[in-house]
């Protein structure tokens, strides 16, 4: 292996450690938003809540109508935030096996003996 190649294949591993770290950097930022839009729906459940329990002009089924859609409008935001995050987990799960392949490959046989791709007479 020449210098050049280890070279670029350190480099490879760098910009794979940094990748990886940039995909767990996003999750928590996912796992942040997702938060804030859990507590989003609270503020917004409250209010809702609230203004149902003095408006006396609405049926019990259009009260709990109008609390689903509040509550089904949340949900479908938390599942495409949700959707993202196994994204990113699926990312870092693919460079993990990128880089397994890439250790395996360079592992010398277990014999202890060097495999060569030459002639026994060119290497002397």
């Amino acid at each position: 292996m020449s210098l050049f190649d280890k070279l670029k294949k350190a480099s490879k591993g760098v910009v794979d450690a940094g990748a990886k770290t940039m995909l767990k950097t996003d999750i928590v930022l996912l796992d942040r938003e997702i938060k804030t839009r859990k507590q989003g729906f609270g503020i917004e459940i409250y209010d809702l809540m609230e203004e149902l329990e003095a408006n006396d002009s609405l049926s019990v089924t259009e009260k709990e109508a109008k609390i689903r859609a509040l509550f089904d409008g949340a949900r479908k935001d938390i599942a495409v935030i949700q959707a993202k995050k196994e994204c990113k987990r699926e990312e870092i799960l693919v460079l993990e096996a990128e880089h397994d392949s890439d250790l395996v490959a360079s592992i010398p046989p277990s014999s202890g003996a060097v495999l060569t791709n030459t002639h026994p007479a060119e290497s002397k």
